[in-house]
Formats: C-alpha cells, structure tokens, sequence
C-alpha cells in the first residue's frame, strides 16, 4: 500500500512496505549466499536433531548426486562427497536398497580406491534382540559394464546391527589392462540389509587415484610383530577432548593421551599421522563406568578408509580389566601389500590414519545402565622412525579428505573457505540493504518537514 507524501505528489513506501522490503533484502542475500536455496525448503533442524543425536555418527562433505545408470553417472574426483541414499532391503529376502552410479577419468595404468561410510540413526530403546544389518557394497565396472575389481572389504563396523557408521572399500584393477580397459571407471555403491529399510540414509563417499608404477619392495616383516599396547602416557588436559563426528571431521592429533567421554551409541574419530617406516600402538584405560556399561570398539584406516589391523575390535568393559591395547603388526610399508599375511598386508599406505573409537549400544533387554557416559584415556603412540626413502607427500592422489567444522556448523554450514567467501558476500548484501533502508527513512523524514 502507498500513500501521498505531504510536501510533493511523489509516492513513498509507507512504513509496513518498507519493513517488508527490508525483510525481502535479507532473505535474497541469504538465498543467493547459498546458491539460490531458501531454508524453508530444508529440514526441520529440530526434527534432524531428534533423528541423530549429536553424539552419533555425522555424515558430512560436498554433496553429490549418483545416478541410475552408468550413462547417466557424475564425474567425480578425488576426495569426499556426501550423497543420499533413499531405501535399503525392505524386507530378508529383499536386502538390497538403493543403488547408484558414478564416472570417474583414470589414465592407463592407474588404480582407482573408494569407499562409502553408511550409518544409521541410534535405536531408540537399544539394539532388539532381531536387529537389521546395515553395509554397502562397492563395485567398478567398465563402460562395457564389466567387473574390473582388484580387492574390497564390504561390512566394516557393526553391520550385522547397523550399530554406528560401517565402511565398504574397493581397489580397482589397473586400468588399461585385459580386464579394465577405456579412459574411465565407473563406481557403483549399493545400499544392503534392512536396517532403516524405509528411510533416506547420508552415505559419504570417498575416491583416490593411485598411480601407475606406486609400489614397493619386499614387505616389511616376514612374520606378524606382538603387540599388547602403547604404554601409559599423561594426558596433557583432563577435560574430554572434542573428537569428531566422521572421518570428514576427524580432528588431527599428535601422539599422546587423551580423554574422552562417551554414552551408548558415540561414535569419536581422530586422524594421526603415521609414516613409512612408523608403527601406530594404542592403548584405552577405563576410568570411569557405570554397571553393566557394555562394550568399546576400537578401529584403525588409512587415509582411503581401508581397515588398517591394529588387534583392536570390541570388547566388554568390566571394572576389572579395564585396559586394553594393541598396534600394527608391521612398520608401514609400500611393499606390504605383497604380503600374505592380512595384517601385515593391511600396513601399506603412508599417511593419514584414523582411529575409531565407538561405545556400541547396548541390547533392549539389557539392565537399564541409562545414559551415564564412561570416561577413557585413549593412548595413541607412533613407534619409529620415517623411512629415509620413504614418499614425499600423499602417495595417493587424494583431492580433499576433510570438513572443518565451525560456530556455523549448529545451523548446517560447513565452515570451508568457499562457504566462508560466500557469507561474507551476503553480510556485504544485508549492510548494503540496512543502509539502503535507512537512507530511504532519512528521505522519507526530510519530505515530511
């Protein structure tokens, strides 16, 4: 609605429109910040909130969308992507859900690692005596729809109760060879077991370049090295260290100790870096548990979430055998992967690692031990010394591996530099609307003496 001014025939917004189009200022920065998206078109936060509580997995990275067919597949490079998968087995004679296509460009004599990390909310009331599993499977194929797969590991975690996240992996063949020959890959990941059968599930999704000619020796060991465990070190701060939610976020940390506090279902990820020639140890020191607490599990990958041996797994806490530990079963060495021992075979790739700390949920029909957390000192040690010929820089060509997460992370922002550039474009758009307004209020007063 307008109205006449007093002192001319010129027509001014009167004050509702101009709050309204101040508003319309606002919310046009906000929507071109994130590309044209209004919030209104997000989930509820509080509902998301509900669904996965703050302390279970937290599946992050830049989105992505797989298609139906390998004619229709997204390139994808190197690094994370976060895609959502709609439907897993409804039913144990229909465990297979949601499958999704993906292209990737290789040169001859590359291989190509990937991986997907799947996780299902919490049970609500504890894992049913009948619980549904919950895992991926990895596949490559050629244009011709041919297998062209050299190893995977589908299922690590908890999959047999979707308790937590669970990792598939794949390693292709060499690309330019019999059996994968062309200029690109293609990925498919299909979504299995019935766990959340009925509802949309994040699945991060990781992808690595190796190329040609990355190998190395003789492995390293003949025979697997006993470990039973870093020794006990002073944590440098008794308060508990802030982990993260994802191997997207997993905090990178230097060998030492650290506290941490966890309830049924939490799930704290750390990254470590172990070079060639160096061999991580662990150790984890309950020091604080409630009766009938339930089980820990710990886990070892490197930077392409492969699963790295370390003698960890799970285990039932107990007041009285309150330490566990173990390590690598060899240094860390290219020509590992040769070997024909798993464990030692595992120890191959240089780098990043993460370790996987989870406390499981308990059964149903347990004694109730309520949400009361248990409190550790987890020991993480790097034994050794780097290779005097060992890599310079990622062996792998492994693009973008983390997410940072900030202040803006409780509103659904990932605090990366892009995301950062394009919310100062808006606050640069909002100050330019607030003076605008203002201006036009000053005009407005000034018509009316």
């Amino acid at each position: 609605m307008t109205r006449p001014a007093r002192d001319s025939g010129a027509l001014v917004p009167a004050p509702g429109t101009l709050a309204v189009s101040l508003a319309s200022v606002l919310v046009l920065a906000l929507a071109l910040t994130m590309g044209g998206t209004l919030p209104a078109a997000q989930a509820d936060p509080t509902e998301e909130a509900a669904a996965v509580p703050a302390h279970a997995y937290q599946a992050a990275g830049p989105e992505v969308s797989g298609a139906v067919s390998q004619a229709q597949a997204p390139v994808l490079l190197p690094g994370i992507h976060l895609d959502t998968f709609a439907l897993g087995g409804q039913s144990t004679d229909e465990k297979v859900g949601t499958e999704k296509y993906y292209r990737i460009a290789v040169s001859s004599g590359q291989r190509v690692h990937a991986s997907a990390t799947v996780a299902a909310p919490p049970y609500a009331d504890g894992i049913p005596e009948t619980a549904d599993e919950l895992s991926m499977a990895v596949t490559f194929l050629t244009a011709g729809g041919e297998t062209c797969e050299d190893v995977g590991d589908d299922g690590i975690g908890e999959w047999r109760t979707g308790d937590g996240p669970v990792t598939s992996s794949a390693v292709s063949g060499a690309v330019g060879w019999d059996d994968c020959p062309g200029d690109e890959l293609f990925l498919r990941i299909t979504r299995t077991g019935t766990r959340a059968g009925d509802s949309p599930l994040p699945v991060e999704i990781q992808v690595a370049i190796e190329p040609a000619g990355v190998g190395g020796g003789a492995p390293a060991v003949t025979e697997e090295i006993e470990d039973s465990g870093a020794g006990p070190v002073p944590p440098a701060q008794d308060e508990p260290f802030e982990a993260g939610r994802s191997f997207a976020t997993a905090p990178e940390v230097e060998p030492g100790s650290y506290v941490m506090e966890l309830v049924p279902g939490e799930v704290s990820l750390v990254r470590i870096e172990v070079g060639e020639g160096q061999r991580l140890r662990w150790r984890v020191e309950e020091t604080s548990q409630p009766e009938g607490a339930g089980e820990l599990s710990l886990r070892a990958f490197n930077a392409v979430r492969e699963q790295v041996t370390v003698r960890g797994g799970s285990w039932l806490m107990s007041p009285d055998d309150r330490i566990n530990g173990g390590g690598m079963t060899t240094p860390v060495d290219r020509g590992n992967r040769s070997s024909e021992l798993s464990s030692v075979a595992s120890a191959w790739l240089p780098g990043t690692h993460y370790v996987a700390l989870q406390r499981l949920q308990r059964p149903a029909d347990a004694e109730p031990a309520g949400d009361v957390p248990v409190t550790v000192v987890l020991t993480l040690e790097v034994e050794g010394e780097v290779a005097e010929d060992a890599p310079e820089g990622t062996v792998l060509e492994l693009g973008e591996t983390t997410v940072t997460r900030g202040p803006l992370s409780s509103l659904g922002i990932d605090a990366s530099w892009g995301r950062l550039a394009r919310f100062g474009g808006a606050g640069l758009l909002i100050l330019l609307g607030l003076l605008t307004a203002i201006a036009g209020m000053l005009v407005l007063r000034m018509r009316r003496r």
